[in-house]
């Protein structure tokens, strides 16, 4: 079988937990996201390229994991081939290791004839964040859909896509500090008390309702109100309160990790200006000493698509 034309997708960066929604909400936002470009091969099997700091075995690949379960569930004969080029830092809160599964899962559905929509791709790119240490659905399922996905932690293969009504601009913040997930999980208490999980409920419940209702001043307010996983993975960002006090004096609703951090998002309140709550965040983190990147984002509608025929 001879090589086919190359097809290059993007895969876009996601926030996740959303303060009290741990391992349950996630949101697919713009500013980052990988690339990963793929082509059929004679030989089977799916091969990687990409990066020195990543693996190349599709086993510990989570793009190249991904692109594997596609191939063997199309039943296609011959391989695919995948190169991968990191635009999220691995280890930041923002999906990294999720953007490059669902984007491998994509390319290589469009390079093997699109066997699979979008809901036939789920158990592959749940397949790919494998290969980093988890079977999560909060970052990669919102990469995949676009815009904001409610997930049973239990069973990543219950999602719902929901429409949030005119989301505004996001602040977000990457100090240049490195958290990897199975670190941020390692820290999380092993059982928590009876008030502590019942008050979870009401505050997810809570956001919940902020957000279908496009309240986002009370959506910033319920990002704060995390109590399973924000206090302990805190310390493992040394600016993370400094950070979060910029960013309400600059005049955000709310500010909280994504994900295991490092990075954070804000909210920002009625009229403020989100670039000036970006710059806040930006000069607290350094003025702590740790160097930091920061955006205004946007709420990421499509989700994975083809940038490049």
């Amino acid at each position: 079988m001879p090589d086919s034309s190359p097809v290059t997708v993007f895969g876009p960066a996601s926030l996740s937990n959303l303060g009290p929604g741990y391992d349950a909400l996630g949101l697919c936002i713009t500013g980052l996201g990988d690339r990963v470009t793929a082509w059929r091969t004679d030989a089977p099997g799916v091969t990687v390229e990409g990066p020195p700091s990543l693996p190349t075995d599709p086993e510990t690949n989570t793009a190249g994991r991904a692109a594997r379960h596609v191939l063997r569930q199309s039943g296609a004969e011959g391989g695919v081939g995948l190169r991968i080029e990191k635009g999220i830092p691995m280890g930041s809160g923002v999906g990294g290791s999720s953007a490059s599964a669902v984007a491998g899962a994509f390319a290589a559905n469009e390079v093997l004839g699109r066997p699979f929509d979008k809901r036939g791709l789920v158990e592959a790119v749940l397949e790919g964040e494998r290969a980093a240490g988890g079977y999560h659905g909060d970052n990669v399922l919102p990469t995949l859909f676009g815009g904001l996905v409610l997930v049973s932690p239990s069973d990543p293969t219950v999602y719902r896509r929901l429409t949030l009504p005119a989301p505004p601009p996001l602040a977000i913040v990457l100090p240049d500090v490195e958290v990897l997930t199975r670190d941020a999980r390692a820290v999380l208490p092993a059982t928590v008390p009876h008030s502590d999980a019942s008050a979870q409920a009401a505050e997810i419940a809570f956001l919940m309702r902020a957000l279908l209702e496009g309240d986002w001043n009370a959506v910033g307010a319920a990002i704060m109100r995390d109590r399973l996983a924000e206090p302990f993975r805190a310390p493992l960002v040394p600016v993370y309160e400094a950070v979060r006090r910029a960013a309400l004096a600059a005049g955000a609703a709310g500010c909280a990790l994504t994900g295991s951090g490092p990075a954070l998002f804000a909210i920002p309140g009625t009229d403020a200006d989100p670039q000036a709550i970006v710059d806040a965040m930006v000069a607290a983190s350094r003025a702590g000493g740790v160097d930091a990147t920061g955006w205004v984002a946007r709420v990421d509608p499509q989700g994975v698509r083809v940038v490049a025929p």
